[in-house]
């Protein structure tokens, strides 16, 4: 038997993105329901073990990490910063960035989701959303086996690949090479104690053994995630030269790989490289980093253009400080930087449907082109319009002006 509820709004995806929209409409009064297919909070923070807060400071060659905005997104990295007990990183281009814990990602996500008193359900999948006249009336899911259908005034989609959009078969925005994936996994028994040289003395090692044949060519493309070597304990990313197609079964063939591809340098490290002599495999994370989706199609297409012109906008919700990176299967991340002390900005109808009224959108699938959203996707950003599509959604569940919003938004987090 099908369990009905009424809620006020629904998000879909309990990562950065989610748990900030969630918050934002919670912090409205109103009554919000969350839905996370995991059975835990953070999305790609926790379950790939991301590792770095990216596109919360000011790109600039300055030591000291300035933040670019201000309202829940601070808030949200302050409390993160402190539990991790980490301070912002910068590299020599001007980005700056924060490491963290994943135990105290997941900690914070759930003690602030329990405050505010937002309903949650864990292991959860979306199975259908009803639509009449232009606007998403209900959502049926199922949680630990038990069906249950929500009625809503308003739904974010905070999936990170625009699952109410492909259920609704509204339109999409469709890559024709997604980026490449990629896996973390940790190692214990480290000697090394610098993280900068025991970058470049993997580096050094990995190239030597492609050179003589010892490793595959995607070797090159292993990086030490920064800020994580602590107590003799590093995390390494590897990415994976087996294209995303979201095609049925490509997410398992990914996990498959990857995890020879750790196995494989684990072992490569640990016979070949001092400072891993008596390390040993610690760690998978959960999840197959995937890092960029099908996108929804909303008022407004973010642009490549926008990001390396920082173009500002009257409607301005969110400030973009994070280059375009690029991750592709036959070589190492690329990037495109806009202009020092510079930023641009993602305007409010990018976060809303064209074609359904009360459907919104935040994180990785906000309506952006491929160019865009390889900036647009960080975590800094994303909890940013998580945050703006949560006032938003809840301005459209009380029938008040959405433009109110946009200017409520701006005053607490521009």
């Amino acid at each position: 038997m099908v369990t009905i509820k009424n809620t006020d709004v629904v998000v879909l995806g309990g990562g950065s993105a989610g748990v900030a929209a969630a918050i934002a409409a919670a912090r409205k009064g109103l009554q919000v329901t969350l839905i996370e297919r995991n059975a835990y909070l953070g999305g790609k923070a926790t379950a790939s073990e991301v590792g770095t807060v990216c596109g919360l400071y000011q790109f600039s060659k300055k030591e000291k990490s300035a933040y670019i905005v201000n309202g829940f997104a601070k808030e949200f990295a302050e409390k993160l910063q402190y539990k991790s007990n980490s301070s912002p990183l910068h590299g020599p281009e001007g980005v700056h960035y924060l490491p963290y814990q994943v135990d105290a990602f997941k900690t914070i996500c759930l003690d602030w989701i329990t405050e505010n008193k937002i309903s949650i359900y864990f292991n959860a999948v979306m199975e259908h959303v009803s639509i009449d006249q232009q606007k998403i009336i209900s959502i049926s899911i199922i949680a630990n086996g038990n069906p249950i259908t929500f009625m809503v005034q308003a739904l974010i989609d905070c999936s990170g690949d625009s699952i109410i959009s492909q259920e609704a078969r509204l339109p999409l925005i469709k890559s024709a090479d997604y980026q490449a994936a990629a896996q973390v996994f940790t190692m214990q028994g480290v000697t090394e104690n610098d993280e900068f040289k025991l970058g470049m003395i993997v580096m050094k090692a990995l190239r030597s053994a492609i050179d003589n044949n010892l490793l595959g060519d995607f070797y090159d493309r292993v990086y030490i995630v920064q800020g994580s070597l602590k107590n003799n304990c590093v995390a390494i990313k590897i990415g994976i030269p087996i294209p995303v197609t979201y095609a049925p079964g490509n997410l398992q063939e990914l996990r498959t790989v990857a995890q020879s591809f750790v196995e494989n340098l684990s072992k490569f490290l640990i016979s070949h490289v001092e400072s891993f002599k008596h390390a040993h495999l610690q760690h998978l994370a959960p999840e197959v980093g995937i890092r960029v989706g099908q996108r929804s199609t909303g008022k407004y297409i973010l642009t490549e253009e926008d990001v390396l012109s920082c173009r500002k906008f009257d409607t301005a919700i969110a400030n973009g400080s994070w280059p375009i990176e690029i991750w592709e299967q036959n070589r190492r991340v690329r990037m495109r930087y806009f202009n020092i002390d510079d930023y641009y900005q993602i305007p409010a109808d990018c976060l809303q449907s064209n074609s359904i009224d009360n459907l919104f959108f935040a994180g990785r699938n906000i309506s952006a082109t491929d160019g865009a959203i390889a900036s647009a996707r960080v975590m800094g950003i994303c909890l940013q319009t998580g945050y703006a599509a949560g006032c938003m959604a809840a301005a459209g569940a009380l029938n008040l002006p959405i433009k109110d919003a946009v200017k409520q938004i701006q005053n607490e987090q521009l």
